[in-house]
C-alpha cells in the first residue's frame, strides 16, 4: 500500500500541513482536567452546606479566591450582592426591586391605615417616618452618571398621599437625606445600614417635628447622661455575605464614631412608643453590624431621639395585629421605604 501524499495547494504551489488532530487519549485527559477543575468548587460548596464557613477553612479559602477572580477580572458580586460602581455593594434583592423586578406584596400599608383608625378612636396621633434606600441615595453607583435629582420609584407618591389621607402624620426623609449626603454620607459602601451621622440628622429632624406638633411631649429639663464617644470598624454585612470568612482582606474596614449615651433607660411607662426593625437598632444591638461586638453601646436611633426629647422611650419592634397602645400620646414607625413600596 503507497503513503498517502501531502495534498498540494495550487494557489502556492506549496506543502499544506494537515490540520492537527488530537489523539483519543489527549482528549480524554483534557476531559478529566476540566471535570475535575469543576468538581473541586462544586465539591467546596457542598461540604460548606453541612458546616459553617468560618470552620470549613478549605471551602471558604477556595469560595474566597473565586470571588477575589469575579471581582477583579469579571466585576461581579454574587447572587445576593450586586457590585457596584467604585466598590459598592447592593442588596440583590434592592436591584430588584428598583428593577420591578420579583417583588414582593405591599403588606404594610394595610396595617398603618388599620393603625391609623386604631389609635384615632383613642385620639392619639401616629407618626410615620420614611427613610429611603441605598440605591435611592446613591444611584450613579449602580449606573454611573450625573443625577440632579431623586430617582424615586413611581408608587412612593401614591402611597405617601394614602397614608397622609388616613390621618398619617407622614415625615418622608428622602429629599432631605439627598440634600445630607452632600455634606456626609447617608449609607456605608459595604453595609445595608445608615451612617451615625445620617441616624442623628433624622433624629433631630424627628424632635423637631414632635416639639412642632406636639411641644408636651418634649422635657423642657435637661437630663443627666453619660455620653462617651466609641470607635468601632467593621467590614460591614454585605461585604461579610460577599466573603463570609476574607470580606475585611476583601474589602477593607469602615470606621465609625459612635456617641454611646446612657441615663434615659427605655420605659414602658413612657407616653411616646417607637416601632423599629433593623435601622431603629443597628447601633443599640451588638449582634448587628457596627453593634459594637459583643456589648451593645447604646448609641442607636431610639437613644438618640429619647436624648433629645429629653425622655425615656416605649422601644418596640414593628407593629404586631392586637398590641396595645393604652395611655399612648403618641405612636412613631421608623420604616424603610422598601417596606411601604416593596
Amino acid at each position: 500500500m503507497k503513503p498517502t501524499l501531502p495534498r498540494i495547494d495550487p494557489a502556492k504551489r506549496t506543502i499544506v500541513p494537515p490540520e492537527p488532530e488530537l489523539s483519543h487519549k489527549a482528549a480524554q485527559n483534557i476531559i478529566r482536567t476540566f471535570v475535575l477543575l469543576l468538581a473541586m468548587p462544586l465539591l467546596f460548596e457542598a461540604a460548606s452546606s453541612f458546616t459553617s464557613p468560618k470552620t470549613n477553612l478549605v471551602a471558604a479559602t477556595v469560595r474566597s479566591g473565586m470571588q477575589w477572580l469575579l471581582m477583579h477580572a469579571l466585576n461581579e458580586g454574587n447572587k445576593t450582592v450586586f457590585l457596584g460602581h467604585e466598590g459598592w455593594l447592593f442588596d440583590q434583592h434592592e436591584i430588584d426591586r428598583h428593577a420591578h423586578a420579583r417583588r414582593q406584596a405591599n403588606e404594610a400599608q394595610p396595617g398603618l391605615i388599620k393603625l391609623a383608625a386604631q389609635l384615632k378612636a383613642q385620639e392619639t396621633p401616629l407618626m410615620v417616618i420614611v427613610i429611603p434606600d441605598r440605591a435611592t441615595m446613591y444611584p450613579e453607583q449602580i449606573r454611573p452618571g450625573r443625577y440632579l435629582d431623586v430617582v424615586r420609584m413611581k408608587d412612593e407618591a401614591g402611597r405617601l398621599a394614602e397614608l397622609k389621607a388616613a390621618g398619617i402624620d407622614v415625615l418622608d426623609m428622602t429629599e432631605a437625606l439627598w440634600e445630607f449626603r452632600d455634606r456626609q454620607p447617608v449609607y456605608f459602601a459595604h453595609d445595608s445600614h445608615w451612617t451615625p451621622e445620617a441616624m442623628k440628622a433624622v433624629a433631630l429632624a424627628v424632635y423637631k417635628h414632635v416639639h412642632e406638633k406636639l411641644p408636651r411631649l418634649s422635657s423642657t429639663e435637661t437630663p443627666i447622661i453619660n455620653a462617651k464617644i466609641l470607635e468601632h470598624s467593621d467590614t460591614g454585612d454585605l461585604a461579610r455575605r460577599l466573603d463570609p470568612l476574607f470580606g475585611a482582606k476583601l474589602l477593607g474596614e469602615k470606621k465609625a464614631d459612635l456617641i454611646s449615651i446612657q441615663g434615659i433607660p427605655q420605659s414602658g411607662k413612657s407616653p411616646i412608643v417607637l416601632h423599629g426593625g433593623e435601622l431603629m437598632r443597628v447601633y443599640d444591638d451588638a449582634q448587628l453590624s457596627f453593634g459594637g461586638g459583643g456589648q451593645a453601646p447604646d448609641a442607636g436611633f431610639a437613644t438618640q431621639l429619647a436624648t433629645l426629647l429629653g425622655r425615656p422611650l416605649d422601644v418596640r419592634d414593628m407593629p404586631r395585629p392586637g398590641e396595645s397602645y393604652e395611655d399612648k400620646k403618641l405612636v412613631i414607625i421608623l420604616l424603610p421605604m422598601a417596606e411601604l413600596v416593596p
